[in-house]
Parts: C-alpha cells; structure tokens; sequence
C-alpha cells in the first residue's frame, strides 16, 4: 500500500489546523464517528518517529471514554482490515474506519455485558 505522509516541515501547521478542525467535528458526529476521524487524522499527519497507530488508538479510546463507550480493542485478528481501512482514510475516505469501529465497539460492549453477568 502507498501511503501519503506529509513533509515533516508542514507537521506542525497540519497539527495547529488538526486541533482546529477537530474541535469543530466534535459537535457535528456521532461519539464513533468522531473517534475514528480523529484517529484517521492524526495518523495521516504522522507527527510521531514512532507510535503514531498507537497513540491515535489511546486518544481514541479516550475519547470513547469521554463519551460514556467502553475501550475498545482492535483484535490482532481485524489486523489487516485496521490496517486495510486506516490507509484509506490517508486518502480521505473515513467512512471504511467508521464502520470497523463501529463493529468493534459492539463487538467490546458484547464482552464487557458477558462478563458482568458472570
């Protein structure tokens, strides 16, 4: 897959207008809507050496949390379709994020009642 990563001197501006238009989705998308369209932003500017998955996907579950949804976990299983689906979101497709979100959050609400009935 070929991904897009911008110069790492417009990083910082990409991050300022990133804060910026982030505040402004907050009120315009559903909780996960909104989880998975800062996730696919952040990771398309790619401010971090490392770790960039991995920091979208804390701020991510802090932001369900926030909202009153549980952690959410991406299987190493949904590996590819994370994967399959954060690079279109590097080309500006979010919707294929939302829907894999979407069933994993499910998926994570499923668990966290099973394992309050046991």
């Amino acid at each position: 897959m070929d991904v897009t990563l911008p110069d790492p001197e417009k990083v910082e501006k990409l991050m300022e207008q990133f804060e910026k238009d982030i505040i402004k989705l907050k009120s315009k998308l559903h909780p996960i809507s909104y989880a998975a369209t800062f996730h696919n932003k952040l990771v398309t500017i790619h401010p971090f050496m490392d770790g960039n998955g991995r920091t979208a996907r804390l701020l991510m579950n802090l932001l369900f949390m926030r909202t009153g949804y549980p952690i959410t976990i991406i299987p190493p299983l949904y590996r590819t379709d994370y994967i399959s689906a954060a690079y279109q979101g590097n080309k500006g497709k979010d919707e294929p994020f939302i829907h894999l979100l979407s069933s994993m959050v499910y998926e994570s609400q499923k668990e966290y009642l099973k394992f309050l009935k046991s």
